[in-house]
């Protein structure tokens, strides 16, 4: 028993202490092909809240006057606005993330209180359910609790306003009442964040590189299939083999932690080069390999893009060499490219390194 309950402490503190994994959790999503739908699902809500509180403006439903109706219109100028966000512009850094949380918090709890009526406005709290599973999948316990005290807040406020409201049993209904509110966003949701924190470690440990936070070679294969299922009828399958040139004087000269800052930072611009379909793997020491069906021509851009990206000063300074193989053949084993382009790549070494090497029907060619 003792030792149970140390183990489920330790687990509960590294939950707590846990970095924000936010950037894998939406790698993790786009190498599904998931994440524009769920940026159209998140648009989709801000479309109907606001649709709905724009109807409010000219319709309330419940207390009328200029007050209300302002309020309305600035509910639905936000959640409309909220909706463009996430249709037109690309997933949010962790920064813009969470300052969004916060303003739908403030968008929905506004929204309750309206209403102008204490159980109409607790009965719209559970809205923050919305924002809550946003902040359970995205961001870790830190920011969860940030939401859980707004929660907190929003919820014994209306609940003190429902007792004052009916001084007859206004008491036992707002207190009941927010009971069953806050069992919902501050216990069960924190469980579940809990419970997805311990899956997405074993799912994180089996599919995804531990220090670059890229795919593995184990995870490619699940990639791939979501690439192909994905893929439009034109584009060639194309694999990107990339070393990092003179990795080895790196770790001597600078020690191993540089060689592993070197190795992220280097993971990262290759991500940032290519487009979000595309399926990046860590293949090995200081190789990458990337995958993706496009066309041939823009296939040999992104490796320059890569190849230039890798090359931007930072300290230490490192290039790559890049071996690029593509295919029109649509029988043709993933293997066989990746070969080819690991062919290529070590041409590009043996010719000074800091170039892309093109295998084209056999031939190779070279730039730098």
């Amino acid at each position: 028993m003792g030792d149970g309950t140390a183990g489920i402490g330790v687990l509960l503190r590294e939950w707590w202490q846990q970095r924000d994994e936010y950037q894998w959790r939406i790698d993790f999503l786009r190498t599904r092909g998931l994440l524009r739908i769920l940026r159209w699902i998140i648009a989709g809500i801000g479309a109907t809240m606001g649709l709905l509180a724009a109807v409010n403006v000219f319709v309330p439903p419940g207390a009328d006057g200029a007050l209300f109706r302002i309020g309305w219109a600035v509910t639905a100028v936000g959640s409309l606005g909220w909706a463009v966000r996430w249709s037109v512009r690309p997933w949010p850094s962790v920064r813009e993330s969470a300052m969004l949380v916060v303003y739908v918090d403030a968008l929905m709890t506004l929204s309750a209180l309206l209403f102008g009526d204490p159980n109409f406005a607790m009965s719209g709290i559970p809205i923050l359910l919305c924002a809550g599973g946003y902040v359970v999948f995205f961001h870790g316990p830190r920011l969860h609790l940030v939401h859980i005290a707004w929660c907190t807040i929003a919820v014994v406020g209306i609940a003190v306003w429902l007792a004052k409201s009916n001084p007859e049993y206004g008491l036992q209904v707002g207190v009941s009442r927010a009971v069953i509110a806050l069992l919902v966003t501050v216990c069960i949701l924190p469980a579940l964040q809990f419970g997805f924190w311990l899956l997405q470690g074993s799912s994180k440990q089996s599919l995804t590189d531990p220090l670059t936070e890229l795919t593995n070679r184990r995870g490619l294969a699940m990639s791939v299939k979501r690439l192909n299922a994905d893929a439009r009828d034109d584009g060639h399958l194309c694999a990107l083999l990339i070393d990092v040139d003179g990795f080895k004087r790196v770790n001597d000269t600078f020690g191993h932690a540089v060689g592993d800052d070197v190795l992220i930072r280097t993971a990262r611009r290759i991500r940032a080069s290519v487009d979000d379909d595309a399926v990046v793997v860590r293949w090995g020491g200081e190789e990458f390999l990337v995958v993706d069906r496009i066309a041939r021509r823009r296939a040999h851009e992104v490796a320059e893009r890569i190849r230039a990206a890798v090359a931007e000063p930072a300290d230490p300074t490192v290039t790559v060499s890049i071996g690029l193989a593509t295919s029109e053949r649509p029988d043709i084993d993933l293997i066989d490219v990746i070969t080819a382009a690991d062919a290529a790549m070590y041409e590009a070494k043996a010719e000074g390194g800091n170039r892309v090497v093109v295998v084209t029907d056999g031939s190779t060619n070279g730039s730098a």
